[in-house]
């Protein structure tokens, strides 16, 4: 690579003065932060690792963004961080992972990590990039936005009266974002139907973890709605607690589950699956397969305790794999609607400006092989919500009798039946 032709190009009799340089200068440090990403991403030990062909590309960068530099109109607007993020963007795009590797601002990077611990401000939703639409993955329990109707699937078509169709789903989330104890106006488009709805941001405090028992039956409803740092320990606890309250059959409810921390979800698998089973085969760039097991430890239910899982286009990830493990080792038959389909196994990698890069490193398999990327989960027994119902959750049965939660909920319903003995 001739990093010569990163400070100069012909000048037509210009003089290359201070603001030139200072220009070049930034020209140099986006080229910087590019090789930055790939040496992080371990595709490189440096500017001289980089392969040929990568070589070629950061050049062709570099004279796009000289030309750009020089020539643009509005000299004002350039932003050298913000085009060396949008390169970055824009390769990661490429790779056709879109929605799960991704790049994360330094502000974007220490939200995600807000929400891993399981707390965060906000108005309690998950969006993911679907086709260049910020869909809504899962409402949190019991957040401004659950309480809202806000659904699965929703489409956010403008904040603020603002349209965002076609935004970058960092922009998206920015216009959602705010103080605690203000409001923001959101627009949402369902079946074609565009409704809005005002929420205050508020300090969500995400409890994991919940469970009610079917007023009387034997069967335990119990909900799990992420993977945080805690997961794991607090579906222990609630399946002991359900178990201490006479819980004999189990709904695992894995709707709008969007995902989270992975060890968690091997975690989870164990308090179901016995030591040394397979919760789901790793297989790396090179198409290495490695069978990831459930190690130690006893499972907090016998194995031959009944068991359905439910599921949906909102289950993604994390939650995606316990729910294949269950299923391929015969140990839960899932219920609902096909999950999301994410299928890469995510490794951050901080840069030096504060952002983060979440890169696939690996795609995850089920037990039996089957791939989940762009593919989802089909449950063995698919069974669709009708037009007015929506998930009922744990926490949403307090006060109902038997029959008025089930005739809600159709997926829930035909979970129960499967297990018999209301």
């Amino acid at each position: 690579m001739r990093w010569s032709s990163l400070f100069t190009r012909p000048e037509s009799g210009k003089r290359f003065g201070l603001r030139r340089f200072v220009r070049q200068a930034a020209l140099v440090a986006g080229v910087l932060v590019l090789v930055s990403a790939a040496y992080y991403a371990g595709l490189s030990r440096g500017p001289a690792g980089l392969s040929g062909g990568s070589q070629e590309g950061v050049t062709l960068y570099a004279e796009a963004l000289n030309l750009v530099q020089d020539e643009y109109v509005d000299q004002e607007a350039l932003d050298p961080d913000e085009q060396a993020r949008a390169a970055i963007r824009g390769m990661l795009d490429s790779l056709g992972d879109k929605g799960h590797t991704r790049l994360l601002t330094p502000d974007e990077s220490e939200r995600n990590e807000e929400s891993i611990s399981g707390r965060y401000v906000g108005v309690g939703i998950r969006i993911e990039d679907r086709d260049g639409e910020a869909v809504v993955t899962s409402p949190i329990d019991g957040s401004p936005a659950a309480e809202a109707g806000v659904e699965s699937g929703d489409v956010v078509v403008a904040v603020d009266g603002e349209n965002v169709e076609g935004l970058e789903l960092s922009g998206v989330s920015e216009r959602i974002r705010g103080e605690e104890g203000t409001e923001v106006g959101i627009t949402l488009r369902r079946d074609g139907e565009e409704r809005s709805v005002s929420l205050e941001r508020s300090e969500i405090d995400v409890s994991a973890a919940s469970w009610s028992l079917l007023p009387g039956t034997q069967t335990a409803h119990v909900r799990l709605s992420s993977f945080s740092s805690e997961s794991a320990g607090e579906l222990e606890t609630a399946l002991s607690e359900a178990r201490a309250a006479g819980a004999e059959r189990f709904v695992l409810d894995l709707r709008n589950n969007p995902g989270g921390q992975l060890e968690q979800a091997v975690e989870s698998a164990g308090l179901f699956l016995e030591s040394g089973s397979v919760v789901y085969i790793r297989q790396d760039a090179e198409g290495d397969r490695e069978k990831v097991r459930v190690s130690g430890g006893d499972a907090a239910i016998e194995a031959d305790t009944p068991m359905t899982v439910l599921v949906n286009g909102g289950t993604a990830s994390s939650a995606e794999i316990l729910a294949g493990a269950l299923r391929d080792n015969g140990r839960a038959r899932l219920v609902g609607a096909t999950t999301f389909g994410t299928g890469t196994v995510l490794q951050p990698y901080k840069l030096d400006d504060g952002s983060e890069l979440l890169i696939g490193i690996a795609e995850w398999l089920t037990p039996d092989g089957d791939f989940i990327r762009d593919n989802g989960i089909q449950p063995g027994v698919k069974v669709k919500l009708g037009e007015d119902e929506e998930p009922v959750y744990p926490n949403d049965e307090d006060g109902l009798s038997l029959e008025e939660i089930l005739s809600r909920d159709a997926q829930l319903e035909r979970a129960v039946e499967l297990l018999g003995g209301r």
